[in-house]
């Protein structure tokens, strides 16, 4: 599978659970205060339904709740509801800029989607607001390392190495080094790593995501094989296993993997995503199909599970339900030809050549500013020949 269709929720050490900020009501309105205390109660116990059904209550009384806003922003990150999450943020950081929860969560919405730019902002705001505090530092090294600039992380995380970092640290410390062409500095950094504190399998979990994050795919099946060795139930070890099974092309020792992940937690997002995405590939369509409209409702910002749900229907010669969910893919992608390209085959399909014209003319637009973009990278390289 490639990059593009790897699900938005990255499972990183670093990324934890929005932080729920119970603030109590701005007024002292009895009815108001109930509504929020009740609907605070409902997100705690994971009712999203409900707890979303009281903060919007109480903004319609009180617009400029700030615990209401961060609390439905809440709301909306858990059930992966990110342009909305997004939107309720920033307008609670309008009305207060130094929300240091509000910043947090608004900068893990868009870590969650990979969005390492528009992240780092936050983090840095946090991180300037509070040096010492590991979180955010933690958090804004990752938006350095995988957002291209490893070598920045050097000067944010070499303070907490001090004592006993964690290993969350450690991690990102060893991918920034290798990043960075230092691969024998990130060696020694994952070698100390696996002599932390944290359990051997914690350690041999990260080193697997820092190897599947550098491509290094079968030094990172061995790291998530000693991760199960120790824990034969590490949480996420089978999942992240079946996803580098999927990059070497072993599909059925992926989807044994991802099938074990399943059994573990049967609301295994990811494990879900990425079985329906491999049953898509293998051309097992309607085994892909209830997979991947779990995955879709679920999380409905993500243009990957509404290409390969839209792909799976088009396949199966269900143009008029395959078209609506491509056409959601390449609003959520605009840059993405593989969207057009099949959107462009429904559309033709269902007799609108009119629209499967410009969807192709999207496809021709996109491939040559690709080209031109490559060609400008190797000019900038001096590389000879290129016009």
């Amino acid at each position: 599978m490639d990059a593009d269709g790897r699900l938005v929720l990255k499972s990183l050490a670093v990324l934890a659970f929005a932080t729920v900020l119970c603030c109590a009501p701005v007024r002292s309105d009895s009815s108001t205060e109930k509504i929020f205390e009740s609907a605070s109660a409902a997100l705690r116990k994971g009712d999203y339904a409900a707890a979303e059904v009281g903060f919007r209550k109480v903004l319609q009384a009180e617009p400029r709740n700030i615990g209401a806003m961060s609390n439905l922003g809440v709301v909306y990150s858990r059930t992966l509801r990110y342009a909305r999450a997004i939107e309720i943020y920033k307008r609670a950081l309008r009305l207060s800029p130094r929300e240091q929860g509000v910043l947090l969560n608004l900068g893990l919405v868009y870590l969650k989607q990979d969005d390492y730019g528009r992240a780092k902002p936050y983090f840095e705001r946090l991180h300037r607001m509070d040096p010492k505090n590991a979180q955010a530092a933690n958090l804004l090294a990752t938006c350095l390392v995988y957002g291209g600039e490893p070598a920045g992380a050097f000067e944010v995380l070499k303070p907490l190495m001090e004592g006993t970092p964690d290993p969350a640290t450690l991690y990102l410390l060893g991918v920034a080094y290798s990043r960075s062409g230092q691969a024998e500095a990130g060696e020694q950094i994952f070698a100390k790593l696996l002599t932390n504190g944290s359990t051997k399998a914690q350690a041999s979990f990260l080193l697997g995501q820092a190897y599947y994050d550098s491509a290094r795919f079968e030094e990172a099946e061995q790291a998530f094989k000693s991760a199960l060795k120790v824990d034969a139930h590490f949480p996420g070890a089978h999942r992240e296993l079946g996803k580098v099974y999927i990059s070497l092309r072993r599909s059925e020792e992926a989807e044994k993997e991802l099938r074990a992940a399943l059994d573990q937690d049967g609301e295994d997002t990811s494990a879900i995503y990425f079985l329906g995405a491999l049953y898509v590939q293998n051309g097992e369509y309607r085994k892909s199909v209830p997979l991947l409209e779990q995955a879709h409702k679920v999380i409905p910002d993500s243009w990957s599970a509404a290409y390969y749900l839209g792909k799976a229907k088009l396949k199966m010669n269900q143009a008029r339900n395959a078209v609506p969910l491509l056409e959601e893919a390449a609003e959520l992608n605009p840059d993405e030809p593989s969207v057009f390209y099949l959107l462009a085959t429904g559309l033709k399909a269902l007799g609108r050549n009119q629209e499967a014209k410009a969807a192709l003319k999207r496809v021709s637009e996109l491939h040559a500013t690709s080209l031109e973009a490559e060609k400008k990278a190797l000019r900038d390289a001096n590389v000879v020949g290129t016009r």
